[in-house]
């Protein structure tokens, strides 16, 4: 395999790798919540995301669920 390729995929395999630890940690929420939005409320305005990390964390804090702190 010649070196471009293999950084090329080794470039992909980190991208993919991120998207993954992003999802994890929580930060992909809003644009889920925007996929989410655009299927299911196309008629209606979303949440700004600063509004939208606002409520997040506010229910977070009301139910916290399985966090562990």
């Amino acid at each position: 395999m010649s070196s471009p390729a293999m950084l090329s995929r080794l470039r992909a395999g980190l991208r993919a790798a991120w998207q993954i630890a992003r999802g994890v940690v929580g930060e992909t929420a809003y644009e889920r919540y925007l996929e989410h939005h655009r299927i299911h409320h196309p008629d209606e305005q979303p949440l700004g995301e600063r509004e939208f990390w606002r409520r997040h964390i506010d229910r977070g804090d009301r139910d916290p669920g399985a966090r562990c702190c």
